[in-house]
Order: C-alpha cells, then structure tokens, then sequence
C-alpha cells in the first residue's frame, strides 16, 4: 500500500469538514476516492515563520511515498527539493496544484533558483491550461512534467445531501476579485430581479466593507457579510441549490489566472446557469457549452440578466447542459482517477 501526504493550509480542516458531511469533499480533491492502493494522511502547513518552516520540511520528509501539495508553496519543500536534486528520496513522488502561472524570479539568480525548485516536482497540475502553456514557455518547467487537472463539484455529495429548485434569485458567493460595483449597478437597472450577494467583509488582501453602502440602497439587492465558517458553508449551499442562476463579476484587470472557478464548477453540480465576467484562462468556456453568458460592460450585464430572468426554461435547460459537463468531465471523481494515475506513473 502506498502512503500519500496531503498537505497544504487547512487541509485537515477541510478533510474534517468533509467527513462530518459540512461541505461536500471537492476541495479534498477526490482523495478520499483513490483505490485501496492508497492510504492518504491529511496534515496541515505550520504558519510561515522560522520555526513553522522548519517543521513543515521536516513534515515532507516523513516516510511516505508521495508528498502531495494541494495548493504549490515553496517555502515548505525547499528541503525535500534540494536533497531530489541531490539524488536522494527520488522514490519518493512530489506532485503538486498550481492555482496560477509558476512565478518568475526578479533576478537572474532568484529565477535559477526557481528553476531548481519546479525541476524537482514529478507532475505539477494546473487548473487552467493557459496558465499551464505560459509556465511552460518562460522556462519555469518543461512539458512533460505539467498536467492540465479535470476538477470539480462531488457530483454524490450534491445528490444526496442539497435539494436543487429553481427559485427567482440571482446569486453571487464568491470572494476573490469581484467587481461588485458594476454587477450592482446592472442589477439596478433590472429592479423586479433579485441579487443576493454574501462575501466576507475582509477576504485576505481585499476589503469589501465598501459594500456596506448598497446595503438597502436597491430594493433588489440583499447584501450580506458572512464569516468563513461551518455553519456559512451549509447555508451557502442551500442559497446555491435554490437560485435562479450564478453571477461571477470578476475584476478585469486581476484576471491571469482562472478566477472565479469554484462559482462555475458549483453552478454545473448543481444545475445551474452562469453569468461570468468572461475569463480566457477558465478551462470552462460557458458560452461554447451554452451554459451561460460572458459580459464585459454594464449593457451586457443587464441583456443577460433580463434573458435569465424573462426564460426560466431556458435557464433551466442551460443549467441541465451544465450538470451533464459535470457529469462528463468536471468532478471529483476524475479528479481522482487522475491523481491516482500521477501518483502511480
């Protein structure tokens, strides 16, 4: 039996929620579905000082025959990459998700370094085929080492834990990068639609507390801040389940890698349509799938809004096409299979 490392921020936490059945296991990336090949210790990273460094190469170097990164950190396998370097541990598998290109360094040596680094991965995945391609042509890894990774919703966990309706509702949940200023000015343009937007008031470097200046302003528009929590994370999944469609305003000029994935591959598990701020590096095009609709300005915005709004079941049968592709190819349990693959080449 082979022995896997999952390790990353919270991926204990997320193992643990999944298993108390608070969120489906999307984020535990189908690990708990690999084969009895494979049994799969779930640790977390150690905050990032001196000391929690030191621990987290020394976590890496535990006896187990694949160290797995659920999100590419660096700081915590410089060890474990030097020594691979070295010819040592070669046994020992390092795979890993880049959420976003590989970084470039800012100097000849810091971008050797790197170099070094990423050469020590056997398979690192990427959620976004672009960010895969431009990783590839700045030097930073050659091709036969990179995956494009299929990943998506726990298609079980939806089926047997969410009702999914249809209510009238547009929804928005998501966090990273939103351009909430212009997706709120076209739903005020469309007053019998109803927008609910929960965020976090704070979001790692993002405030949001601007937001507060809607709250009441259009009677449309319900505006909460929720804190990341268990209980948050079942309610915005009944919201999810229940609405009309999901809204993904996205900031353009923050757009270099697939932002906004989570909402889509959500909406698909559940049979939902999108409206999307378009983004090339998503490795779903929603509109070739016909799924949902890409807007880039306020006019776009709001023709889609109306359409969604004024067709339910049109809505409904973009949200059917949408479920299938989950079925087909975004889930975690290709997301599995895939691993499993890697893992054993």
């Amino acid at each position: 039996m082979k022995k896997v490392l999952n390790v990353g921020f919270g991926s204990k936490t997320l193992y643990q929620m999944y298993r108390s059945a608070d969120m489906s296991s999307r984020l535990v990336y189908g690990l708990d579905l690999l084969s009895d090949d494979y049994k799969v210790d779930f640790e977390s990273f150690k905050q990032f000082t001196l000391k929690g460094h030191i621990k987290n190469n020394l976590m890496v170097l535990r006896p187990y025959d694949v160290v797995f990164q659920i999100y590419l950190y660096i700081q915590p396998i410089v060890l474990l990459a030097c020594l691979r370097r070295l010819g040592l541990f070669r046994r020992r598998k390092l795979v890993a998700i880049s959420h976003v290109p590989l970084k470039v360094g800012k100097s000849r040596l810091q971008h050797w370094a790197l170099q070094f680094i990423y050469g020590a991965f056997d398979k690192i995945l990427f959620h976004s085929q672009r960010n895969l391609e431009e990783s590839v042509e700045r030097g930073m890894i050659k091709a036969g080492k990179c995956e494009f990774l299929y990943w998506g919703d726990d298609l079980d966990y939806v089926d047997s834990h969410l009702t999914i309706t249809q209510g009238n509702y547009f929804l928005s949940t998501g966090r990273e990068c939103r351009d909430y200023d212009l997706m709120i000015s076209a739903f005020s343009k469309t007053p019998r639609v109803p927008l609910h937007i929960y965020t976090n008031r704070v979001n790692y470097g993002a405030d949001y507390s601007f937001l507060e200046q809607y709250q009441g302003k259009y009677d449309n528009v319900r505006l909460e801040f929720v804190e990341k929590s268990t209980d948050t994370t079942r309610f915005l999944q009944q919201q999810t389940a229940g609405c009309r469609c999901i809204v993904v305003p996205i900031i353009v000029k923050d757009i270099y890698y697939c932002v906004g994935l989570t909402s889509v591959v959500e909406a698909m598990a559940m049979s939902k349509p999108v409206i999307s701020t378009r983004n090339p590096y998503s490795p779903v095009d929603i509109e070739k799938e016909r799924i949902g609709f890409f807007v880039d300005d306020e006019q776009s915005w709001i023709t889609a809004i109306n359409y969604l709004a004024t067709h339910p079941e049109e809505a409904a049968e973009m949200g059917r096409r949408a479920r299938k592709l989950a079925e087909e190819k975004f889930n975690v349990r290709r997301c599995a299979e895939q691993l499993e693959r890697v893992f054993g080449e």
